[in-house]
């Protein structure tokens, strides 16, 4: 093919997925959903081996969105999730074990099966965030709940992705290699805390020395990739890695710096590799109908009723209970991760991330109103009721 029109079709590749996310998001479809799109459009006028230039963009995506997650938390702040460990233990129990058990149900494998009830389990960090802001209620109630579920779920998937990976790659549930990957993890958690603790100290005052120089961002991406690719080849996720650095960035000057240089890269790089998942995937709907509706349909229940359950557990009020439970259900970022281990997984979950994405953040928008409503009626029963 001319290289003259692949680079033309790539030009126009960027500027559409902009075009495409910019006029959904006025209908309130979250960016993730309209890269999906688009990925899934490219594949009709662009060949495979014409977005060999943006692998490179692929491969950093993943990487730098785990690196951004790792800087949003502190060591202090982890720590605050054992103030919510019951709504987030609710959270984890009804939104994983009910789809592991169905996905078991309906023939898939155990590693199948433990893949797709992880790719269910986890809200959109990225989405419901956004949407908190978007709409002003990070003063809400509910805000402090959903935000500390949230922070679970992700470590929760960090951890799961940290360990699926090894047992992928040796193709089943082998007893030797769970075993081997806790031990590394353990070792990994041990060097981390260990360094937090005795060398980021002393290295601070030299990071937001070098953090001001204007190829800073060379440095801190040759870092960031580096990690996450150090951590793969020793058998572990390369996620877990670039969080893990992104964690020991000291709070000040450095974590400024990095958020000038590298956001804008961070951005395309997320949304090209999300834009790759639906590219690369075949199929959009599996031939087993059944087992994706009824896996839809339960994965949108099951997270509606656990939050409202988690929020009755950390003692919000009906109308709050209400509004939570109808503000958890897209799913996102998260969820494409683990999908994209397996094509059998991608094939049965991407539908799923598509519904819930779309649906809940409808659900999202009006679950103000909603809870009012039926906080009303509750309050005003019928006189066929009295």
């Amino acid at each position: 093919m001319d290289e003259h029109i692949v680079f033309l079709k790539l030009n126009f590749l960027l500027i559409l997925m902009f075009v495409v996310s910019y006029l959904l998001r006025g209908l309130g479809i979250p960016p993730i959903v309209s890269f999906l799109i688009v990925g899934f459009s490219a594949k009709l006028w662009i060949e495979p081996e014409g977005t060999e230039l943006l692998e490179l963009f692929k491969e950093a995506g993943i990487i730098l969105l785990f690196f951004f997650i790792g800087m949003e938390y502190s060591i202090e702040r982890l720590r605050n999730v054992l103030r919510i460990w019951k709504p987030a233990l609710i959270d984890l129990i009804l939104n994983f074990l009910p789809i592991f058990f169905l996905a078991k149900a309906f023939g898939f494998s155990t590693l199948t099966s433990l893949l797709i009830a992880g790719a269910f389990y986890p809200s959109s960090t990225s989405i419901v965030a956004k949407l908190l802001m978007d709409f002003k209620r990070l003063a809400s109630p509910e805000a402090e709940l959903l935000i500390g579920i949230l922070i679970f779920e992700d470590l929760f998937a960090i951890l799961l992705i940290s360990l699926m990976i090894p047992l992928k790659e040796a193709g089943s549930l082998e007893p030797s290699v769970l075993p081997l990957s806790i031990i590394k993890m353990a070792v990994v958690l041990a060097v981390f805390l260990i360094v937090h603790k005795f060398l980021i100290p002393r290295l601070k005052s030299i990071l937001e020395r070098i953090a001001d120089d204007e190829n800073f961002v060379f440095f801190i991406l040759g870092l960031v990739l580096l990690a996450g690719y150090s951590f793969k080849l020793t058998g572990l996720s390369d996620v877990l890695g670039a969080f893990l650095i992104g964690v020991l960035v000291p709070e000040g000057r450095t974590v400024q710096s990095i958020e000038k240089h590298l956001s804008a890269f961070k951005e395309l790089s997320i949304g090209i590799f999300f834009f790759f998942f639906a590219f690369e995937s075949d199929v959009l709907i599996p031939e087993d109908l059944t087992a994706l509706a009824v896996l839809s349909i339960s994965g949108i229940a099951l997270k509606v009723v656990s939050t409202f359950w988690s929020a009755k557990v950390y003692g919000m009020k009906k109308k709050a209970v209400i509004r939570t439970s109808l503000s958890f259900v897209p799913r996102g970022e998260f969820s494409i991760v683990i999908a994209s281990f397996d094509p059998v997984v991608k094939v049965i979950t991407l539908p799923f991330i598509f519904l819930s994405a779309v649906i809940g953040s409808f659900m999202f928008v009006f679950a103000p109103k909603v809870s009012e409503f039926l906080a009303r009626r509750a309050a005003f029963p019928s006189r066929k009721a009295v």
